[in-house]
């Protein structure tokens, strides 16, 4: 994955707040190394019931990253490569600039 954020949800804090304090770090311990690597590190029975929830979002959210970066990828490349355009908006087409107080 190599990513360096994600959006952390409440709803993982209350699943996990009957759980004990040290299964919780493993679960949150999991959560950040897996992130950053992409390989889901060995957990406990518990950890691993609870992180595979988790696992869960985290990969729909990067799915939906993924789509969304490629969407807008394509539509810049789309408005570069049309012929006779321009890199700047004429003038009348951009906003006007608050005068500096």
């Amino acid at each position: 994955m190599n990513a360096t954020k994600f959006t952390a949800t409440t709803s993982w804090a209350k699943s996990m707040a009957e759980t004990a304090p040290a299964v919780r770090l493993e679960v949150y311990d999991a959560l950040f190394e897996y992130v950053e690597t992409g390989v889901t590190p060995k957990l406990s029975e518990a950890a691993a019931a609870a992180f595979g929830f988790i696992k869960t979002d985290i990969d729909q959210n990067v799915d939906r990253m993924i789509e969304v970066c490629e969407k807008r990828k394509a539509a810049v490349l789309k408005r570069w490569n049309r012929a006779g355009d321009t890199a700047v908006a004429p003038a009348a087409a951009r906003p006007e600039r608050r005068a500096e107080p």
